[in-house]
């Protein structure tokens, strides 16, 4: 009789998992092998990071950087080599990336040495999560800019104190020329009425390079973090164009704000952004033509919106494009120009709009020159 029990099964063998945890295993050391090979011999200082805020592991240049044995450093933690008025800043960094979900980040912070002396480094940080999507870690990489910022604190400095000890004999000089020219009417004859005008004008030049050269300054050395707000295009352009009114009167060019679609609000810097507008504007009140007039439009492209400020007037040479937004360059070439300025204006606008995460651009025709700006509805990561 036929015994079923005794009879060999027709379904296949189950399948051994072994071989597979086995390769997910040593794949596993293959990329802890290169992480730790990778720290181990990069040049820049990294550190990975648990979630409390204790090292898991420090890297020979990040202990060079720092002045610690690797011991020591594993020791003191993070927050023991962090400048005090750069450490909340850091931690409410962090939160801010695992609250949003943004993967990483950079910001620059001071790092105290084991000598003492204060460092400053530029800290990439990246939240590593699980497949899940759970943040297990952070990866730190800290770049040493301290004999940058050195140099840039000394270039600073010299230019402040220059500006200042100009300045200092500047107002003087112009407080003479003012009395000069009230009293130039009754007791100076015509020729030196001029000479004294034409002092008063080049001291008031003066002054104005100097506020130019300090503001650029100052833009420049301002690294500080920010917090984006929602701003109104409509109510940014209205109040940039009311602050420049008097101007553009003087001048008897008419700003006009073209009729605006749907309201366009942007997560942005208020202030710099501000500012950006103003040159723009005065920028295009000062190269019109007379009789001309200055128009502004606000559009979306690209999930940003963009504002554009268009005058009449002579075109920017196209060979200028290259340099239009370096420092102490201006619109019109040496043999044409007909305005007195320092040149810094559109330096200043795209350094500005470039640290809010925008963008500047123009095109200068026969017809006439649109500058505009694109500014980022929603700050990016």
């Amino acid at each position: 009789m036929y015994d079923s029990a005794a009879a060999p099964s027709s379904d296949p063998p189950a399948p051994d998992s072994r071989p597979s945890r086995a390769k997910a295993l040593a794949d596993l050391r293959d990329s802890e092998r290169l992480l730790r090979a990778s720290m181990e011999h990069s040049p820049i200082g990294m550190a990975l990071t648990r979630m409390d805020g204790s090292w898991i592991d420090v890297n020979p240049a990040l202990c060079d950087f720092l002045g610690y044995s690797k011991s020591e450093l594993m020791e003191a933690g993070f927050r023991n080599v962090t400048l005090p008025e750069d450490r909340e800043a850091t931690i409410q960094t962090a939160r801010q990336m695992l609250a949003s979900g943004q993967k990483s980040v950079r910001l620059e912070k001071r790092y105290i040495h084991a000598s003492g002396r204060i460092l400053v480094g530029v800290l990439h940080l990246t939240v590593v999560r699980d497949v899940d999507d759970r943040p297990i870690m952070y990866i730190s990489q800290i770049t040493d800019v301290t004999a940058a910022r050195q140099l840039d604190h000394l270039k600073s400095e010299f230019i402040t104190t220059v500006n200042h000890e100009l300045r200092t004999p500047l107002t003087g000089i112009m407080g003479a020329l003012r009395l000069l020219e009230a009293m130039a009417a009754t007791m100076l004859p015509d020729k030196a009425q001029g000479l004294v005008g034409v002092a008063s004008k080049n001291a008031q030049r003066l002054k104005s390079l100097l506020d130019d050269i300090l503001e650029m300054e100052t833009v420049i050395a301002d690294q500080s973090f920010w917090v984006a707000q929602e701003v109104g295009m409509t109510e940014a352009v209205a109040i940039a164009v009311e602050a420049v009114a008097e101007k553009a009167a003087a001048a008897a060019i008419p700003v006009r704000i073209l009729p605006e679609g749907a309201q366009i609000a942007c997560q942005t810097h208020p202030e710099r952004l501000g500012r950006v507008l103003r040159i723009l504007l005065s920028n295009a009140v000062k190269y019109s033509d007379p009789g001309g007039e200055v128009t502004v439009g606000i559009s979306v492209t690209e999930g940003a919106a963009r504002v554009t400020v268009a005058n009449g007037g002579l075109p920017i040479p196209e060979d200028m494009r290259a340099h239009i937004f370096k420092p102490f360059v201006q619109g019109e070439s040496t043999d044409v120009r007909r305005k007195q300025g320092s040149g810094l204006g559109l330096a200043i606008a795209h350094h500005l709009i470039s640290a809010i995460g925008g963008g500047i651009d123009y095109i200068s025709t026969a017809e006439g020159t649109r500058f505009w700006i694109d500014i980022p509805m929603r700050r990016a990561d």
